[in-house]
């Protein structure tokens, strides 16, 4: 018995274990692949500022790439809703690493440019990504990595939203 009077667990052997259908599903993979992929990731980038929350580097990121991007297009990229972008940017906002602008033009449009410290934190942002993404799938060689892209690409553009024409190796999915 353990402390807290409830029974030790015991330890089992899980060679033998059925997984039913999931064993076959390609979905039960990468739903598991996206938690183990997500927990590297977050230890990866736990040092940083921007840790603690999702969508941050896809906001610092994206908003490098394109200063005076609106928070929607950002959203609808990084699968996020509104309510949890506009709550990303104020986090980041206080954080000193973007700023939120009014489009001359049209006065509703908000949009994001990164602060002097948000320019900084984007070279060790993107190292750190780049060498976690290298590091975790380093178990496959460099035909499987550029099939497993070409395949999630293909899948993100059919499920999610086309890709913009400048993505890198876009040709390959085509």
């Amino acid at each position: 018995m353990a402390r807290n009077g409830r029974p030790e667990p015991r330890t089992i052997g899980y060679s033998d274990v059925s997984l039913d259908i999931l064993g076959g599903l390609l979905s039960f993979y990468a739903r598991s692949m996206a938690i183990a992929l997500n927990r590297d990731y977050d230890q990866a980038i736990s040092e940083v500022e921007l840790a603690h929350g999702h969508g941050k580097v896809s906001v610092l990121l994206m908003t490098h790439a394109n200063p005076g991007i609106r928070p929607s297009v950002i959203a609808h990229f990084a699968q996020k809703d509104r309510s949890a972008m506009a709550k990303l940017i104020d986090q980041m906002k206080r954080q000193g690493l973007v700023e939120q602008r009014v489009d001359s033009g049209e006065r509703r449009a908000h949009e994001l440019y990164l602060t002097p410290r948000g320019e900084e934190l984007v070279v060790q942002v993107r190292t750190i990504v780049q060498e976690q993404s290298d590091r975790f799938f380093a178990v496959l060689d460099r035909q499987d990595r550029a099939d497993l892209l070409r395949i999630l690409m293909t899948l993100y553009e059919r499920h999610v939203t086309p890709l913009p024409a400048n993505v890198p190796d876009r040709k390959a999915t085509t």
